[in-house]
C-alpha cells in the first residue's frame, strides 16, 4: 500500500461517497500486486473495476452548464465514453414463412431468462436471415451495442482467437491493445460486457469449441447462434435453448418464387409453380437461386425450366456468379465432408430411398449393416441435418438432399464400380 497514505485509504473507506478514479485505480492495483497477481492479470482486473467505477459515476453524477456535478462538486473526470457497436447486417425484413417461428422464438426469450439461444436447421433453411431478423426486432432490448461476427463454419472457420480479435474490435479495444494470451483475451472480452446490455450473434458456427469462449456471460447479455450442427453440446453444459427451423411449407415456398418471378411466367403455371418449389426442398435459399436464374433468362419458358430442374446435376449446380456462398452444391459438400467414411456410404444408400422416406429397419436393409448401426449412423446424419426424423422410427430426406446423395454415388461408383452399385 506505498502507493497511498494509510490515511487516505482510511478516509475513503469508511466515507459514503464514490472515490475518485485515480484512487480506485491506485488501491486495486496495490492489492493485486501485494496478492502476487501477475502484470497482466492486475491490468485487467483494474480495468474491470474502473469499468465498473465508470457505470456507478455516470448513474450518480450528472454535470452542470459551467462543468459543476449535481452536487456542486468540481467535475475531476470524464468517463471513458464506451464503444457502442452496430454491426447487425442489413435487415431482410419480412420473411416469407417464417412468422411463427418468429413469433415462437420471441415466447422462448419470454419464458426463458437463458442469455444462449441456437438457431438450427438444414443447409440454405435460411437461419442466417431468420437470425438477422430476429435480432433487429430486438434493438431496443440492447441499448449498449448489436455485435455480429460470421465465423464462417462453410468457409475457412475463425478460429476462437480471431472472431475475439473481431468481437474486441467492435467493442473499441485496439489490436494492439488485445491481449496475446487467448485465455486473457476471453477475460477482457466478457470483462468489458460485464456490466452491459449487448446483443451478440455468432452466425455460421461450426461446433461447440468454436462458440464456447465467444458467448457473452453478462447478466443482461445474449448471444443468439446459428448452425448447422445440432450443437447439443451448449444445450448440456450453457443450457442453450435451440430452436429448429424446418423447411418452408409449399405454400409459403411458392410465394418465395411469386415474389421474384414475374407475374405474367405464372400464368396457367400454378402446377409447374408447385413442382418447382417442391424440386427445390421448400429450401429458401435454393427457391430463390432457381428464381433468380430463370428471371435471368426467362425466354425459355416457365414451363421448360421447372423441366430441367428435374435434373440431379441441374438443380445441384444453382448458384450466383461470383457468390461464394451462393451454391447449394458447395454448402452441401462442406456437411458432406464432416462425415466419417460409414456415414457417407450409409447416406449414398438412403437417398435412394425417395420421398417415401425410410424406417431404421429400411435403412438398414438398403444399406446391408446391422440395425444398431443404422441407428448410429442414422443419428450421425440427424446431427448435422442431412435427415428428418418425420415419426416414431421414420426418417426423411427432402428432395435436393435426395438429388445429391444420388449424385455423390454414383461419383462414387465411377471410382468403385465393383464395390457399389446404384440403381
Amino acid at each position: 500500500m506505498d502507493a497511498l497514505p494509510r490515511s487516505t485509504v482510511s478516509t475513503v473507506l469508511r466515507g459514503n461517497k464514490l472515490p475518485r478514479s485515480e484512487f480506485v485505480s491506485a488501491f486495486v492495483t496495490a492489492c493485486l500486486v501485494y496478492g502476487g497477481q501477475p502484470p497482466e492479470k492486475v491490468a485487467e482486473e483494474t480495468e474491470r473495476w474502473l469499468a465498473r467505477w465508470r457505470v456507478l459515476y455516470a448513474a450518480e453524477t450528472k454535470e452542470g452548464p459551467e462543468g459543476e456535478t449535481a452536487q456542486g462538486d468540481p467535475v475531476t473526470e470524464t468517463p471513458k465514453a464506451w464503444n457502442v457497436p452496430h454491426h447487425l447486417p442489413l435487415d431482410v425484413g419480412c420473411l416469407i414463412g417464417r412468422g411463427a417461428a418468429l413469433k415462437a422464438a420471441d415466447e422462448l426469450v419470454q419464458r426463458h431468462k437463458n442469455s444462449v439461444f441456437l438457431v438450427s436447421g438444414p443447409v440454405g433453411v435460411g437461419k442466417s436471415a431468420f437470425a438477422i431478423r430476429w435480432a433487429h426486432s430486438m434493438v431496443d432490448d440492447f441499448p449498449d451495442g448489436r455485435l455480429y461476427v460470421d465465423l464462417r463454419g462453410e468457409h475457412g472457420a475463425l478460429d476462437a482467437e480471431q472472431a475475439l480479435g473481431v468481437l474486441l474490435g467492435g467493442l473499441g479495444v485496439h489490436e494492439d491493445d488485445c491481449p496475446a494470451d487467448p485465455r486473457r483475451r476471453v477475460e477482457r472480452y466478457r470483462s468489458l460486457l460485464a456490466h452491459r446490455r449487448v446483443l451478440v450473434v455468432l452466425d455460421n458456427a461450426s461446433d461447440t469449441d468454436q462458440v464456447r469462449p465467444l458467448l457473452a456471460t453478462g447478466e443482461h447479455c445474449r448471444t443468439i447462434v446459428t448452425s448447422r450442427n445440432r450443437m447439443s453440446g451448449l444445450l448440456v453444459r450453457e443450457a442453450a435453448r435451440r430452436l429448429t427451423l424446418d423447411v418452408l411449407a409449399p405454400e409459403a415456398a411458392c410465394a418465395v418464387l411469386s415474389a421474384i418471378i414475374d407475374r405474367e411466367y405464372l400464368v396457367d403455371a400454378q402446377a409447374e409453380l408447385e413442382e418447382l418449389a417442391r424440386l427445390c426442398g421448400y429450401l429458401p435459399l435454393v427457391l430463390r437461386l432457381a428464381a433468380v436464374k430463370f428471371a435471368d433468362r426467362p425466354g425459355q419458358g416457365f414451363r421448360h425450366f421447372v423441366r430441367t430442374m428435374r435434373d440431379d446435376s441441374q438443380l445441384l449446380s444453382l448458384a450466383l456468379d461470383g457468390d461464394h456462398g451462393s451454391s447449394i452444391r458447395a454448402e452441401l459438400e462442406f456437411s458432406y465432408r464432416r462425415l466419417c467414411c460409414e456415414a457417407k456410404r450409409y447416406f449414398w444408400k438412403i437417398g435412394l430411398a425417395g420421398d417415401a422416406g425410410f424406417t431404421l429397419e429400411s435403412g438398414a436393409a438398403l444399406a446391408g449393416i446391422p440395425l444398431a448401426e443404422a441407428d448410429r449412423l442414422t443419428a450421425v446424419l440427424e446431427s448435422e441435418h442431412l435427415v428428418s426424423e418425420v415419426g416414431r422410427r421414420k426418417f426423411t430426406m427432402h428432395r435436393v438432399l435426395q438429388a445429391f446423395a444420388r449424385t455423390k454415388a454414383r461419383e462414387q461408383a465411377a471410382c468403385e464400380p465393383r464395390t457399389l452399385a446404384v440403381a
